[in-house]
């Protein structure tokens, strides 16, 4: 079995292509579905965030599965996909997949959101049994690992997000930031990390809406001074806003330049989601300033040249984590030949079992005594193959023997 990922990220995919490329809960279940039903591919997990869409696959077939995923983006998202997709096998999908979890891949270096991403993308796959022994044996131990090294590195004392970084941007644009009025629009994990760095930061007036409605307690968990406010109302509201963060997972846009009013103060607005909230029309105001993801790829952080010479520790203990991995990985395709052979043998066995029956009709200990012998002496059979396959610590030698048994095993399965 191989991994392979392929998809699109934040490092030559631009905004408005990527966005084409995102998953929203709904269709990462119906994509995982309709890919798990595909020849060729045997597990299948779906990581949408928004600087990445990434479709990760354990296949016997990896250049088959390259097509068939390339193929599902270009079809089911958009054909304008097709310059900026990658895809990766083997050890370097692994490697990648562990620079993903670990924040190494982000475009923020280290941030910490991507780790519970990761987690969900697996738990989601796991609901609809798109993800089954290798993806989740591969998933696992990179969450787990990049757990390790945050608490290793004490990167989680520093904690780096695109809110956090979206809230530290507006407080050094402004001298007076705690008498600005903000909205946060979405009450998903980026809204709520926003409400919570607004409060460590000193934030005074911050407001909070949300598509759907939710008691005002539960923001005041995170910050006690919290104002909630309908939906229905953001607009007018925004009249008065000095600020609005946008972070909802909704496929359309929350913000239309029609419905704006015209502005009589500045307005910053930050686009955090993908696809994004905001029309861009809105970004031509008078007034008005618009802000993406993209547009904190070159943000400085204070913390950056501590976090490179991190990444670059991290990135030496993934290569020999990855190592113990692959011996895994190796080992069990043995494991599955041993119990494809063990099958074998009991189902010749038992239809020995069954001729003799019917012919002789044995009964009491005869009948225990037949059944005993028959499959004992089956097992004897297929015991020396299982012996030298369980020797086998070359991926060379274990293809080929796979390849063997494989064509043993169809030819018995044409027998029937």
């Amino acid at each position: 079995m191989k991994l392979v990922v392929v998809g699109i990220n934040h490092r030559d995919t631009p905004l408005e292509i990527r966005e084409k490329g995102a998953f929203i809960k709904r269709t990462v279940r119906e994509g995982i579905l309709k890919l798990k039903g595909t020849a060729g591919i045997e597990e299948v997990i779906i990581l949408s965030t928004c600087n990445r869409s990434e479709i990760y696959a354990a296949t016997r077939e990896p250049e088959r599965a390259e097509m068939i995923l390339k193929g599902f983006y270009l079809e089911e998202k958009s054909p304008e996909l097709a310059d900026y997709l990658f895809c990766e096998k083997g050890r370097n999908a692994i490697l990648h997949l562990y620079r993903v979890v670990t924040g190494l891949d982000s475009m923020i270096l280290g941030e910490d959101q991507i780790l519970g991403q990761v987690k969900d993308a697996l738990e989601l796959s796991q609901e609809v049994h798109g993800s089954g022994k290798y993806l989740t044996k591969a998933f696992r131990e990179a969450i787990t690992f990049a757990k390790r090294v945050k608490t290793v590195y004490k990167i989680s004392e520093t904690p780096l997000s695109l809110s956090s970084t979206a809230v530290k941007h507006v407080k050094r644009s402004y001298a007076d930031y705690a008498d600005k009025k903000i909205l946060i629009i979405g009450s998903g994990k980026m809204g709520l990390l926003a409400l919570r760095y607004m409060a460590a930061e000193g934030f005074e007036h911050v407001f909070m809406t949300n598509r759907t409605y939710h008691p005002g307690d539960e923001y005041r968990d995170i910050y006690d001074g919290v104002n909630t406010v309908p939906y229905d109302a953001r607009y007018d509201l925004i009249r008065d806003m000095d600020v609005i963060i946008s972070a909802t997972a909704s496929p359309h846009v929350v913000l239309r330049r029609r419905d704006m009013y015209d502005r009589e103060k500045p307005l910053m607005v930050i686009d955090l989601a993908l696809p994004r909230d905001i029309e861009e029309a809105i970004g031509e105001m008078d007034q008005v300033t618009l802000l993406t993801i993209d547009n904190f790829k070159d943000i400085i952080d204070e913390k950056m040249h501590y976090r490179e010479k991190v990444a670059r520790q991290i990135a030496m203990e993934i290569e020999e984590e990855i190592d113990g991995l692959m011996v895994w990985i190796t080992k069990s395709k043995v494991d599955n030949m041993v119990g494809k052979l063990n099958q074998l043998s009991n189902q010749r066995a038992q239809e020995a079992i069954e001729i003799l029956n019917g012919r002789f009709h044995f009964e009491g200990k005869d009948a225990e005594f037949l059944e005993k012998i028959i499959h004992s002496k089956f097992r004897e059979m297929v015991m020396p193959s299982i012996r030298q396959l369980k020797t086998l610590d070359s991926e060379e030698d274990i293809l080929r023997f796979e390849k063997t048994v494989a064509f043993l095993l169809t030819g018995a399965e044409g027998e029937n």
